[in-house]
């Protein structure tokens, strides 16, 4: 129907008045919307010059802010959309740009939210709020796609729109309202109502809405599909009738998948086939090896852009280089997976993707999200978004109820989603913020009341989230902090408490060593008040409180003994009259001295908490940045 109408070639052509063409294509999974695409695409090679921009939506990216633009933009300035922001990219960027732009470039810090740019945020008056960001946004994307359109005709093409984050599909709008130039844009979606979003732009302004929505196969159609899938499997017509609609209900993959398992299991018993095509997804995996099915179910948490490191690095049975590539390239020939990237790997189909997913038991999937999402992190892989980062903590958190809840993992959850709302307020995604910081309090919620020996959050904002660094932040403070109680062991087993000499020497000692330990005391508490980490202060303080405190006392008796050595000196007429008193002094000189040995005591307690409360960060650091290994992933269950 297009290709007779010309609809999709004659704007491209210049044709039908300057108005702007926008094709959906829609239909539920399986209905061969990226069939019709690839059509379309053809179509378009037939138009001398144009220029192509595809870019497709991910189900695990779907509240990434501009995810699908991001690659239209990097297509344009010849970026690769996988590259994490470094000063490389941003000069590259900056020269593509200035070249295509000329003089009228503004290099404005929103452009950092579609291409790998390290622009300055703006200061001051010239600071927008997060309404004019994205006008400002708007403004300068539109530009350069006028200036691509000066250079040729253009083409966007977006797959699996029902997975756009809500900022994307606010740019497409405004992109179809404030064209200057003949555009054409061709979109797939599961939404039925798609076009109608588009109503409001095509009234005001010239924009024709072309709607495609994907019907099923006829019978003759569907059987002919099995039939061309099953090849020289022998099956009388009236057989393939008998199983084909009642199983496919005409949908283009579902006969496919029909076709397969007949074809691998010779034609076999009609009524020993799957009902469903949930049945034969499942009959096709579940006749894989165990090592190829345990990729597939890696692959599924994953979601898209699944590198071969990812695999090796989560599998818990360890693959050679040579071996986890092979079993790629055989699931990429039985049509299961496909190449997404130059490195990376997804499913062929989504809906393939969502039956593994949901034959997974709930143990493995929440331990292929924890391990997953800790790969990302170490790897500190800036291309996969808090968004993601959150959505895979949090699944991993998550137990059966609440004995299960995986703490660490939740706080982690909770700083990603945290990072993802400020991500979403600054693309002025309000209600996307909102849902992201209602997903934090139910997280907070079901954290045990128990305190922690870290406030996680606080700590990740000191280093911005990089929890490497955090790691070696914690490791170099419980090195030091045991350094530092070490020495302070050691001033206390030196015996200055007990120091019968009450010389000036000694008393300069005294001091000295009092200093000591309040220094070391002083010295942990200040890294541990930095880091949040409140026990570990507290129990710093209490060490120098008590080292105080002994200072004190050893003042106090030195008094009394100055006191005792005046009354000693007192001529012998008034020694009658002092003899009470000195049994008073001597009374409180023996006081002071239980006192003191009472104040070692409390200093070596004092000291007992504190070391406690540094195997707690320890603890707590080794557990936050280990791999739990609480649920187990056997490659032989089916998934």
């Amino acid at each position: 129907e297009l290709k007779r109408s010309q609809f999709v070639t004659s704007g491209t052509r210049g044709e039908g008045g300057g108005a702007t063409r926008c094709v959906v294509i829609s239909g539920p999974a399986g209905i061969g919307k990226a069939t019709v695409l690839g059509r379309c695409l053809g179509m378009l090679s037939d138009v001398h010059n144009i220029r192509v921009l595809k870019a497709s939506g991910q189900a695990i990216e779907s509240k990434t802010p501009f995810y699908p633009w991001k690659k239209i933009f990097a297509s344009i300035v010849g970026v690769d959309v996988g590259k994490q922001t470094t000063q490389f990219t941003d000069r590259a960027c900056r020269n593509a740009l200035r070249t295509l732009m000329g003089d009228s470039l503004e290099l404005h810090s929103v452009l950092n939210d579609v291409l790998p740019l390290m622009l300055p945020r703006e200061k001051g008056a010239d600071l927008l709020d997060t309404k004019k960001r994205a006008e400002k946004l708007t403004d300068i994307t539109c530009a350069l796609l006028d200036r691509v359109m000066d250079q040729s005709p253009l083409a966007i093409v977006f797959h699996a729109a029902q997975f756009f984050d809500n900022p994307s599909s606010v740019l497409l709008r405004q992109v179809l309202a404030r064209h200057r130039h003949t555009l054409m844009v061709i979109m797939t979606t599961r939404d039925s109502d798609a076009h109608q979003q588009l109503a409001d732009t095509e009234t005001t302004s010239e924009v024709m809405v072309r709607h495609v929505p994907l019907q099923p196969l006829s019978e003759d159609q569907a059987v002919l599909l099995v039939r061309k899938t099953m090849g020289n499997v022998s099956m009388t017509q009236q057989d393939l009738k008998a199983v084909v609609m009642g199983r496919t209900q005409g949908v283009p993959l579902y006969c496919v998948e029909l076709g397969r398992v007949l074809k691998e299991s010779g034609g076999g018993v009609l009524n020993e086939l799957p009902d469903t095509i949930t049945g034969a997804v499942l009959l096709r995996i579940d006749r894989l090896l165990p090592s190829p099915k345990l990729v597939l179910k890696i692959v599924a948490v994953a979601g898209k852009d699944v590198r071969a490191q990812l695999i090796a690095d989560v599998a818990p049975a360890k693959f050679t280089q040579e071996d986890l590539q092979s079993e790629l390239e055989y699931l990429v020939s039985l049509d299961i997976l496909i190449r997404d990237t130059s490195h990376g790997y997804c499913f062929r189909h989504e809906m393939v993707r969502e039956v593994v997913l949901g034959f997974l038991t709930f143990a493995q999937k929440r331990f292929l999200h924890n391990r997953i999402a800790a790969y990302y992190v170490a790897a500190q892989d800036k291309k996969v978004s808090p968004a993601t980062l959150a959505n895979h903590f949090e699944e991993a958190a998550k137990g059966m109820d609440l004995s299960e809840l995986d703490v660490p993992a939740c706080k982690r959850a909770i700083w990603f989603l945290k990072v993802a709302a400020e991500e979403a307020m600054r693309a002025n995604e309000i209600d996307d913020a909102n849902k992201y910081l209602a997903r934090s309090q139910v997280l907070m919620s079901m954290l045990p009341s128990s305190s922690s020996p870290l406030d996680l959050e606080m700590a990740l904002g000191l280093v911005d989230g990089n929890e490497g660094l955090l790691r070696q932040v914690l490791e170099q403070f419980v090195g030091n902090a045991r350094s530092s109680i070490a020495k302070i062991m050691g001033l206390v087993e030196g015996g200055i408490l007990h120091a019968e000499s009450e010389s000036e020497e000694d008393h300069r000692r005294e001091e000295a060593w009092r200093e000591g330990v309040r220094f070391e005391a002083r010295s942990i508490a200040s890294a541990a008040s930095t880091l949040c980490a409140a026990q570990v202060s507290n129990a710093a303080l209490a060490v120098e409180a008590a080292a105080s405190d002994s200072g004190a006392s050893r003042a106090s008796s030195a008094a009394s003994d100055a006191t005792m050595t005046s009354a000693a000196g007192t001529s012998t007429a008034g020694a009658a009259a002092m003899v009470e008193e000195e049994e008073v002094v001597a009374g409180e000189k023996e006081q002071g001295e239980q006192e003191q040995i009472g104040l070692e005591g409390k200093l070596r307690a004092a000291l007992v908490k504190l070391e406690a409360a540094i195997r707690d960060v320890a603890a707590f650091s080794s557990s936050f940045f280990g791999l739990s290994d609480a649920a187990s992933l056997d490659p032989a269950v089916s998934p």
